[in-house]
């Protein structure tokens, strides 16, 4: 198991990620992912992974439509090799 925190920077529009993981899955990543930053009004959730990467999108958590995230947020991840 792997836990590790991401702050996803400034000045972007982004509303998903690709993150690098240990090459040590055999299959892929399970990852929980949350945002400790703005909670209330914003979901990130894994969207793909393989045995080297983890894919994440933000949602709106009103709307959930996929959305920016905002500016210097903080996402906790809880991630398990299968």
């Amino acid at each position: 198991a792997r836990a590790f925190t991401v702050d996803v920077g400034t000045g972007g529009t982004a509303s998903s990620g690709v993150v690098a993981m240990q090459a040590t899955a055999a299959n892929g990543w399970a990852c929980n992912e949350d945002d400790i930053t703005t909670p209330a009004s914003e979901s990130t959730r894994q969207t793909a992974s393989s045995t080297t990467t983890v894919t994440v999108t933000n949602y709106d958590r009103t709307t959930g439509i996929a959305a920016a995230w905002t500016a210097s947020d903080i996402l906790q991840f809880n991630c398990q090799a299968y």
